[in-house]
């Protein structure tokens, strides 16, 4: 019997190329894009059931994907995909994203974002630099404070259970207002104001789309407490970035923990911000590499494969976008 063929966008290292085939043995031909002759590309293209990608555009073309007739699914890598022109995409393809494939390495920045914006790790070391020895300036203890956390999906679902072993409280959003797990508030957009109020420590993990862009205002950031901690690890888009420069400015208190930028380098071609975030004490930053962890990439193409394996054998592939993960 012929196995039905599975389409990678790209070339991959030996030990995702090995992820990918480990995940589909048995069940599909796994074909890498780049290596098919001139004479077999236009075939594979047409036969091809799913294609796993990166970026669909930029590895195949749209001349390309108007070949894929027989494909049914395409699976996205990367968990967010604000970055795709779904109008470029055919229409009988379902498009997934891969949610959660980084969800434990990420959780882990965050929590050592929220420790050290709470044990005032960064801003003591610069005053240690300049001969500050304070050692009886009180930091904040974890343990009994509320973790609010905007996007109660696979990454926000494992923030919680890292938050909470800390002893933390959990108040968190996401589109239906529901969840099976133990939370003290659980709400939709319709209350973020509620959650930032209630919230030391407000961690983003929302994907960006038109409902969700800029959803964090002025108006929005007076609604948390002074010297509240904000750690953004998903779009910077989320956050206005002129609106938070000037609250940290007005409230020194205030901690951002900047692991997600407003123009990054992968998504832009370069990094750069209309204000000196980097100059002012309270603010942590990070390159976007809280899912860089030893194996991290090769976990998130078993789950992405994972959901191929789902589709073909005719289960419903999990994270399909709809409206609500999408751009306008």
């Amino acid at each position: 019997m012929t196995l039905p063929v599975v389409l990678v966008s790209h070339q991959p290292p030996d030990p995702i190329r090995d992820a990918f085939r480990g995940v589909l043995a048995g069940a599909a031909d796994v074909v890498f894009l780049p290596e098919l002759s001139d004479a077999s590309r236009n075939d594979v293209l047409r036969t091809a059931r799913a294609v796993m990608t990166y970026h669909p555009i930029r590895d195949l073309g749209v001349n390309a994907l108007r070949k894929l007739e027989n494909c049914g699914l395409m699976q996205c890598l990367t968990a967010g995909i604000d970055y795709l022109p779904f109008g470029d995409l055919p229409d009988h393809i379902a498009v997934a994203y891969n949610a959660g494939a980084y969800a434990e390495p990420m959780a882990e920045h965050v929590a050592a974002m929220a420790l050290s914006a709470s044990k005032r790790l960064a801003g003591e070391h610069r005053l240690m630099r300049q001969g500050e020895f304070n050692q009886f300036v009180p930091t904040k203890r974890i343990a009994g404070m509320t973790c609010g956390i905007l996007g109660y999906g696979e990454t926000g679902r494992e923030v919680a259970r890292i938050m909470r072993a800390l002893g933390m409280n959990i108040q968190a959003i996401n589109r239906s207002g529901k969840t099976d797990e133990q939370v003290d508030f659980i709400g939709t957009l319709d209350d973020v104001d509620h959650v930032l109020a209630a919230s030391d420590v407000v961690v983003i993990t929302l994907a960006l789309t038109s409902a969700t862009e800029r959803l964090l205002e002025a108006a929005q950031l007076k609604e948390m407490k002074p010297d509240a901690i904000l750690i953004n690890v998903a779009r910077g888009e989320i956050v206005d970035e002129d609106d938070l420069y000037a609250h940290l400015i007005a409230h020194p208190d205030f901690t951002a923990c900047l692991e997600a930028w407003w123009v990054e380098p992968i998504r832009h071609g370069r990094f750069e911000t209309a204000h000196p975030f980097l100059d002012l004490p309270n603010v942590i930053a990070s390159p976007h590499n809280s899912a860089m962890t030893d194996g991290a990439l090769i976990t998130a193409a078993e789950r992405g494969a994972e959901n191929v394996l789902r589709f073909l054998n005719g289960e419903t592939p999990r994270f399909i976008a709809g409206d609500d993960v999408r751009m306008a």
